[in-house]
């Protein structure tokens, strides 16, 4: 199964946030469902990348929850490989496979 090369996330418009002393480049996009938050490493370019789709009204504290779940549930920005996609459920996080 080939990997899809994913797109940078642009420098531009993006931010940095720092958890446990690891820099995340990360940026919010509204969508017709919500907002879709895409999270990377900053310092790696080929890295996986963490989609969260969320509600419209991003709550920025939401952040590193989103980041501490992707770690925990198999996200790994340090090697190439598919999206990793979540959704925000009422408390928690679940994640999407492609199918759905």
């Amino acid at each position: 199964m080939a990997i899809h090369k994913r797109k940078n996330i642009p420098q531009k418009g993006s931010k940095i946030i720092c958890l446990d002393d690891i820099q995340y480049r990360w940026i919010a996009y509204a969508t017709p469902k919500g907002t879709e938050v895409r999270v990377v490493y900053n310092e790696v370019i080929e890295g996986q990348m963490l989609i969260a789709q969320v509600p419209k009204v991003f709550d920025l504290r939401w952040l590193e929850t989103i980041i501490d779940f992707g770690l925990e549930n198999g996200w790994d920005p340090a090697t190439a490989a598919d999206m990793f996609v979540i959704r925000k459920m009422k408390d928690t996080y679940r994640i999407i496979n492609e199918e759905e």
